[in-house]
Order: structure tokens, then C-alpha cells, then sequence
């Protein structure tokens, strides 16, 4: 079944900026990867499609699929754990930007910006993470601390089922990405991933 629109949006945009990453990176073998990143996603997303069991799912999933296609490619070209990582975070990074800056811009001019990014992530946690897939739950932190466990990965469940579960990690990384803007003022710590094996991954922020 092909992708509803939302979700072949956000395929396409993905696909988009991979191929600008590539070209970038690869000069002129970028735009033949690119056709095997694009070869594979459909692949993966055939075959692990009776995982994405509703537009939420699909949304998530598609991280995991773009994950496994890059590192289809860069197995191509023998690139190295690390430099599959670099590329995908830089490719997280670019479609992220804009959004975080604006984000955190809108925080900072807030009468009370711990207040206001606590706010931030609780409505993004609402919409994304309180759910079967990730099963989110909120826990109690000292004053000017926020903390939350997520006691269930879709993104790892379907790159455990693809035999890619050292994947999982990466994915890890994208909140490093939101965190780069405020670590400043914000301190993140996550001691425990479902990706390394502990049984719940932990997200801990405070002011500092």
C-alpha cells in the first residue's frame, strides 16, 4: 500500500536533503546513491509496512526506514559506524534548524524560558510519545529539573526485526541535535537507551 500523503511528505523531503548531503559529501557519485537510498527506502518500507499501523506509526517509522537505507549505501562504499552516523545527523540537522532556532528563540523571549521549554516538550511529547509505540511517562525531578522515561521504542522494535538493532543508537543521537541550541542554559542527561539494551531510555533535563 503506498504511503498516505503526510507521511510520503516527509519521504520525500528526506529523500531531498539525502541527495543534498550526498552530492556534498560524494561530489559526483552523490546522485547514483542517491538512487540506491531511494531503491532501498521503498524496499524497507514494503517490508516492514505491517509495522506502521496508523499515520502516527508511519511518521515514526519512516526515521527507522531512512536509517536502514543510508546505511545500505554507505555500505556501498565501505564507509565506517562513524561516518554512517555523521551523515545522518548532519542530514537530521538540516531539516531540523530552522525549526529548533525558531523554537528556541520563541523561549528565550518568554517572561520564564525554563517554564516555556518545559511547556515546549510536554506538548511534543503529548503529540508524539504518550502512546503504545513509545509509552512515555512523566517522572518526578527536583525543582528546575524535567524528566520522563520512555518505556517502549518504535523506532528500535523495527530495526530489531530488520536484524539492525546497532542502528538504534543513531537515532539516539537526533536529541543531541535539539540540545546543541541550549546547552547554555539547559543540561541533558539520558544514562539508560532501549537501544543499548536497559529496559527504558531516560531523559533528564535541568536549568542550569
Amino acid at each position: 500500500m503506498a504511503p498516505d500523503e503526510q507521511t510520503q511528505q516527509l519521504i520525500d523531503y528526506f529523500s531531498e536533503l539525502t541527495l543534498q548531503e550526498l552530492n556534498k559529501k560524494f561530489g559526483d557519485k552523490g546522485t547514483s546513491m542517491h538512487k540506491l537510498f531511494e531503491r532501498q527506502f521503498k524496499i524497507h518500507y514494503n517490508n516492514y509496512e505491517s509495522m506502521l499501523l496508523d499515520d502516527l506509526a508511519r511518521r515514526h517509522g519512516v526515521n527507522s526506514l531512512f536509517v536502514m537505507a543510508m546505511d545500505d549505501v554507505m555500505c556501498e562504499v565501505r564507509a565506517s559506524f562513524t561516518e554512517l552516523k555523521e551523515i545522518v545527523i548532519s542530514i537530521y540537522g538540516s531539516m531540523l534548524q530552522q525549526f529548533f532556532e525558531d523554537a528556541v528563540e520563541k523561549m528565550k523571549q518568554s517572561d520564564d524560558s525554563w517554564s516555556a521549554f518545559v511547556e515546549w516538550a510536554r506538548k511534543g511529547n503529548e503529540a508524539n510519545y504518550i502512546n503504545d509505540y513509545f509509552q512515555l511517562e512523566e517522572v518526578d525531578q527536583p525543582e528546575d529539573c524535567f524528566g520522563f522515561d520512555i518505556k517502549k521504542c518504535l523506532y528500535f522494535d523495527i530495526l530489531r526485526e530488520a536484524g539492525k538493532p546497532e542502528l538504534g543508537p543513531i537515532l539516539c543521537e537526533y536529541d543531541n541535535i535539539f540540545m546543541s541550541f541550549v546547552e547554555d542554559w539547559i543540561q541533558f542527561t539520558r544514562h539508560e537507551t532501549i537501544a543499548t539494551g536497559d529496559k527504558r531510555c531516560t531523559f533528564r533535563y535541568c536549568k542550569t
